[in-house]
């Protein structure tokens, strides 16, 4: 799947890599509602320091989780991603 190579990609060459792939698949309709998508997306825009755009990112997956457990991972994560005050 395009989606794990992506992530691939970012493991070997580096977020900016992954994520310009992941950006490519942006607009594949399997994926707009497949929260893994948006949580790789997340945590690529994360580790390039681009928080308010990770947190963005964070929240869509958040309301696409199925599991309690998932959504509270993606809390925390979303939680280190806002924007300070």
């Amino acid at each position: 799947m395009a989606l794990n190579r992506a992530v691939a990609v970012a493991m070997r060459d580096g977020p900016q890599a992954g994520l310009a792939l992941l950006e490519q698949l942006a607009e594949e309709p399997l994926l707009r509602d497949h929260h893994p998508y948006h949580v790789a997306c997340a945590d690529l825009l994360s580790r390039l320091g681009r928080k308010g755009e990770a947190a963005v990112a964070y929240r869509r997956a958040l309301d696409l989780a199925g599991t309690e457990p998932e959504r509270a991972h993606l809390r925390r994560k979303l939680s280190r991603n806002e924007p300070e005050p």
